[in-house]
């Protein structure tokens, strides 16, 4: 298990387009619901802070779409790969639905965003984002506060202030159930309460199967800026992970990590 730190506006600026987008298709987006603003300590000189988001664009010929969006920002311009983050999306049953790969900002700025893939799925979600900021020799991660939940509807997309019975539930979870190796499973939303993420993080398959996706697979640790900057993709790259049983073993299919970001010109 991961020990994270847990705790219980939007724009920065001028968006600076880094890549090419994951598609061409002219879309109107909007930052619908936004957790408050989780702030770092001081980490090697520098305070950070972010956030977790839930935006829906509308898409000729598609409708509306919801994806998770985790605004990164910095004092000041830092470093290449000194603020990583994954921007999650959880469903009302808070199963992962979507989420970005692990990514670093590229070359040296002050704020960038992370974007998970969209879904176009009726029904209710939030953004539970993390984030990481290196320490000089290492990674220091955080997870961030919960985005309001976002209703998704083939003709709108509204947002409420109002938290689900289930979601409340596995929030205050003291324990996970364990498996016959040994490995914790259950929803990354009761590392509010626990601590601790689950060995195997409640997911849902791009098959629509739910399961569970290894944290290891989810989350690869880093300890340098090297190793950081070696597992970022190029914006549009696509990779899969496993969706296994409860017992770890058996698959069950494939969770979808999209690597998708954006750098931020003159945050500060």
């Amino acid at each position: 298990m991961k020990k994270l730190f847990s705790c219980k506006s939007k724009i920065f600026g001028v968006i600076m387009t880094c890549v090419v987008l994951i598609s061409t298709i002219s879309t109107t987006a909007f930052a619908d619901t936004a957790s408050p603003t989780y702030k770092t300590p001081k980490i090697s000189g520098h305070e950070y802070s972010f956030t977790s988001e839930v935006w829906t664009r509308y898409v000729p010929n598609v409708g509306y779409t919801v994806e998770a969006v985790a605004p990164i920002k910095a004092d000041v311009n830092v470093p290449t790969g000194y603020m990583g983050g994954q921007a999650r999306l959880y469903n009302s049953s808070g199963s992962l639905k979507a989420s970005s790969s692990w990514t670093y900002n590229p070359s040296s700025t002050s704020a960038f965003f992370v974007y998970s893939s969209r879904i176009s799925t009726a029904g209710q979600y939030y953004a539970y984002n993390q984030a990481e900021f290196y320490n000089g020799s290492g990674y220091t991660r955080y997870t961030g506060y919960q985005s309001p939940i976002q209703t998704l509807s083939s003709s709108k997309s509204v947002s409420t202030t109002e938290t689900l019975e289930v979601i409340n539930d596995l929030m205050l979870k003291t324990e996970y159930s364990v498996n016959d190796k040994g490995e914790t499973y259950g929803s990354a939303l009761s590392e509010y309460t626990i601590g601790v993420e689950p060995d195997l993080i409640s997911a849902i398959g791009t098959n629509g199967v739910e399961g569970y996706v290894s944290a290891d697979d989810l989350t690869p640790e880093v300890s340098s800026i090297k190793e950081a900057l070696e597992q970022n993709g190029e914006s549009g790259d696509i990779r899969t992970i496993p969706l296994y049983d409860a017992d770890g073993t058996t698959v069950l299919g494939e969770f979808e990590l999209l690597t998708s970001y954006e750098l931020v010109a003159d945050a500060n």
